[in-house]
């Protein structure tokens, strides 16, 4: 079951459903915290932007964990920080986006969300249509970002999903699948000039 557009512990796609509603969650099905992590790029460090990471494990195992980025999402990310005594998930949004309006932050973050659902080998029950879409961004990107292992056809699935769940309800500020996937894969990301091929833009079949 994908998690697309719902506000329970397990996924939610908006910001307000990932930053907000977020901070202070314990458990849910997979067991596991959720960690809502800012990334500070002037100061080059990690921020608990919700303050519910244990101030003593923050500061001795992540914070200084830094990684100039806009967005990430990482599940058991206390694997690879070497953590015992607890088990969580990961999601870090740049300090720089705090605030930045819909049409920009829901793409970002519903393109981490599906490396997220990917990660946890998530079925994205993904339409013909989404999965033709999916191929289509594969296809538009440069090379160098479509070889990360990271973007793999199931990650396009999950992202082509969402795209056209949020576009179908008017969420994000986007009219089209298209819109939404061209911000959620900007140009820099794509072969140059490279139009992405999405044929379904809404559910009537407009691009």
């Amino acid at each position: 079951m994908s998690g697309y557009g719902r506000t329970s512990q397990s996924n939610s796609c908006t910001p307000s459903g990932v930053i907000s509603t977020r901070c202070g969650a314990r458990g849910g099905a997979r067991g596991r915290e959720l960690w809502i992590i800012g990334i500070d790029s002037k100061k080059r460090e990690l921020v608990d932007v919700c303050g519910t990471i244990d101030p003593k494990l923050f500061d001795a195992k992540i914070r200084r964990k830094y990684a100039d980025t806009d967005a990430g999402f990482m599940a058991d990310a206390h694997l690879p920080l070497g953590i015992t005594d607890v088990k969580a998930d990961a999601f870090l949004l740049n300090v720089v986006h705090f605030g930045k309006a819909e049409d920009f932050l829901y793409p970002l973050m519903v393109h981490e969300l599906a490396h997220y659902l990917d990660q946890i080998d998530e079925d994205p029950a993904a339409s013909d249509k989404d999965k033709n879409n999916a191929a289509a961004m594969l296809i538009a990107m440069a090379p160098n970002v479509r070889n990360h292992p990271s973007h793999n056809h199931r990650w396009a699935q999950h992202l082509a999903v969402g795209a056209r769940r949020l576009v179908t309800d008017g969420r994000g500020g986007h009219k089209t699948i298209k819109e939404f996937v061209e911000a959620a894969i900007p140009a820099y990301d794509r072969r140059p000039g490279w139009d992405i091929s999405i044929k379904q833009g809404m559910t009537d079949g407009t691009s």
